[in-house]
Formats: C-alpha cells, structure tokens, sequence
C-alpha cells in the first residue's frame, strides 16, 4: 500500500514535471534563457525523484547509476541561483565564473559516489546555500511583485524537498516525504504557471527579447513610419487619427501607439501637429501665401489652436517667423527642435 502512494505520488510529479518541460521545449518559450534553465531544473528533479524510487522500491543499487542520482541532486543548486538570475534579468548569460559553479557538482559523478547519509546531507546543504543566494537576490532586486511570488514558491519548495532530504535522509520515510513534498511544488508550480502566466512568460517569450534588438526594431519601424507619412504628407489629413493612419500603414493601433510614444516622447497629437508644424514653416519661407491658407494646407483645422501651438513652439507668431532675416530663422528652428 504504501510503496503504490509512493509511486502514485512520484509518478504524478514526475509526469507533470515532464509535461511542463517538453511544452516549453516545443514552444517559443524556448527561446528565453531561464525558461531553458527551468527546464533543465525539472529534468534533475526528475532523474533525481526516479532514481529514489528505483533505488528502495527495487533496491536498485548500482553505483554509477546512484553517482549520476547525486550529481543531479546536487546541480539542482546553482541551476536555481542562475534561474533567478536569468528570470530577473534578460541579459542574463553564462560565463565562466557560471561554469566554475557547476564544477563541484559533477564530484560525485568523478569519484563514483554512493548513496549515503553523509553525502546527502552535504548536498543538502549546498543546494540550501544557493538557495538563500537566491532569496537575497530576489529580496534586493526591483521587480514585479508576481515575478517575485513566482520566485519565492518556488524557492521555498525546492527548500522543503530539500529540507525533507535532509531530515529523513537515507531512511524509508525520506522517499515518502521526498515523494510528497516533490508532488507539492510541481502542483504549486503548474498552479503559478496558470495563475500568472501573462506575467511570468508572455513579456520574455517574445522573438528578439533582447532589450537592445527591441530598441533596433522600434526604431527601424519609426523611420519606416515617418518616412511614408512624409512621402505621402498623410499629416496633411486634417482628419487624421490614430486608428487610420494604423490603417494607411497597415500596423495594429496599439502597436502604432507604442512606437510614436517610444521614439518621440510624445503621444500621436503631438507628433503629427510637429510634422505639420514643420511643413508650414517650410512654406512660410519658401512662398507668399497667406498664414491661415497655409495652416488649413497643412492640416490644422482650427486657426486658433494653429496660433497657439505655433507661438508655444517658436515663442513667435507665424508672421514674426516668416519675418526673421535668414540666420534669426536657422536660430529659431533650431531652439524650436
């Protein structure tokens, strides 16, 4: 009876460690580092969880198959540390000082160690260190308070799983607490995985997540975007707006949106009263028609926001400006900009 609850219990969390695994492996969550690293995470649990289970239910007893169980165990530390650190920050990657961590694990794997109290208990309690590294980290870092959530469950399983290693180590109720405790943090982490989802995967899922390739990309379609609203003198459109200029450029209005704000600091108002601003003072200089023609033939709809937009631009009215001797007029389009 009790060897079927500790299969039923270590088989579900296995199986469930193994679906969240292989769906972020076949799916674009793939492409984010920690989510890789979170992967890996549960692929140790597992091997770990398994060898446990073959090793008092079969008394399985091969020593460099036990040797691989310790190893696992014992990576289960620095993958954690480097999984908050990756899932805090996107720029996160591994070097060398990553790749000197990872060395002491792989001890009981040279030295073919067995299975014992004492081996146990030392991995137990490296694996505790990394995890307090982690919570400080955590505690230090300015983050969302869902990621955090996020973070802390699940350090604070990995903890009890560890904590139960510790206290029942080598003894028949440690496969059962092992069991139990591995089966909570699976379900605690499905559940956070549903729960926040949004938060938590969706924003890092994203092709090109590097802060630095988004800023190329949003700049590339901002200079996509002026260059055919000033090709095409959309700005002169004095019913223009944001969802039909988004039409004319075949681009999502939220999207749209983001761009404008992005680049120029300014919402879409903003920056298509500068493109129009722009164009009448081109005309004011280069020919004699009259202000209010030009305003109208530029886009503005109304004579009185024209006046007062102009003059809260150039600190002038039009007439002033198109009055300013050439060099006054470089002057003043330069401090307008």
């Amino acid at each position: 009876m009790t060897s079927a609850i500790m299969v039923l219990l270590g088989g579900y969390g296995i199986l469930q460690s193994l679906f969240l695994s292989i769906y972020v492996l076949t799916s674009q969550l793939r492409k984010v580092t920690a989510n890789l690293i979170l992967v890996a995470l549960n692929l140790f649990l597992i091997f770990f969880l398994a060898d446990s289970l073959y090793l008092f239910l079969a008394d399985g007893n091969s020593l460099h198959f036990n040797s691989i169980s310790l190893t696992s165990l014992a990576l289960i530390g620095p993958l954690t540390f480097f999984y908050s650190r990756a899932f805090l920050n996107s720029d996160f990657k591994a070097g060398f000082t990553e790749l000197i961590q990872l060395i002491p694990p792989f001890l009981p794997l040279v030295y073919q160690m067995n299975v014992c109290r004492l081996h146990l208990l030392a991995i137990a309690g490296y694996i505790i260190l990394y995890i307090v590294a982690s919570s400080i980290l955590v505690y230090h870092t300015e983050s969302p308070s869902r990621k955090k959530i996020w973070l802390y469950a699940l350090l604070g399983s990995m903890g009890t799983v560890v904590l139960l290693l510790t206290f029942f180590s080598m003894n028949f109720l440690c496969i059962i607490g092992i069991s139990i405790g591995f089966s909570i943090m699976v379900y605690l982490i499905s559940y956070l995985s549903i729960r926040f989802y949004k938060e938590l995967f969706e924003p890092i899922a994203k092709k090109n997540n590097h802060p630095k390739a988004i800023v190329q990309e949003t700049r590339a379609l901002f200079e996509q975007l002026s260059e055919e609203i000033l090709s095409k003198k959309l700005f002169k459109d004095p019913e223009l707006t944001l969802p039909k200029l988004a039409t004319l450029t075949n681009m999502h209005t939220h999207k749209l949106s983001h761009i404008i704000n992005q680049e120029t600091g300014t919402g879409f108002p903003e920056y298509i009263n500068s493109l129009r601003l722009d164009e009448v003072k081109k005309i004011l200089r280069e020919t004699d028609m009259k202000v209010a023609a030009v305003a109208f033939e530029c886009g503005f709809n109304s004579l009185s926001s024209f006046y007062t937009y102009f003059k809260k631009k150039d600190r002038m009215t039009p007439s002033e400006f198109r009055s300013l001797p050439e060099v006054d007029l470089e002057t003043s389009v330069n401090q307008s900009e």
